[in-house]
């Protein structure tokens, strides 16, 4: 009996069926692996919405971070890229209350965003209104030699 060896051509839809699961996941629940191990079930769902926009000469951020406070906020940047962390804490009840039902979420966000042009750390600006980061980013078209700059939110 023989056999013959067929080619066949993986279809474009499974082509990047893990990498589009994973990504999808890690919007939809957080990056569990960046988690601590210990923390609370309630801690590991906090993945707030951002939107950016850009044109030509700045890049310009909202951040949603319902149940922040500003002080829990913490903004880094970087010529090619700005860090935000966040933590949204859990208030815990009081003994004659009990919990029945939440749908907010809590826990700690960190979120690093890759820029694809140079932005100017000096000139950045933020504002937490309404329980929304506002981050306006210049860019620059010189190079510049500043590493990382802690942004001061207003």
């Amino acid at each position: 009996m023989r056999f013959s060896i067929i080619k066949r051509e993986p279809s474009y839809f499974f082509e990047n069926i893990h990498e589009d699961l994973n990504r999808f996941l890690k919007d939809t629940f957080g990056d569990f692996e960046n988690l601590e191990k210990n923390a609370p079930a309630l801690y590991k769902a906090f993945r707030p919405a951002v939107e950016i926009k850009e044109n030509k000469n700045s890049y310009k951020m909202k951040v949603e971070l319902p149940n922040v406070n500003k002080e829990d906020i913490d903004v880094e940047l970087n010529k090619n890229s700005i860090s935000i962390k966040a933590e949204s804490k859990f208030e815990q009840c009081q003994e004659e209350e009990n919990l029945k039902t939440t749908e907010f979420r809590y826990g700690k966000f960190v979120r690093v965003i890759p820029l694809e042009q140079e932005i100017n750390p000096d000139e950045a600006k933020s504002e937490f209104k309404n329980g929304i980061l506002h981050i306006e980013l210049p860019k620059i078209h010189e190079d510049k030699k500043e590493d990382i700059k802690k942004l001061k939110i207003d």
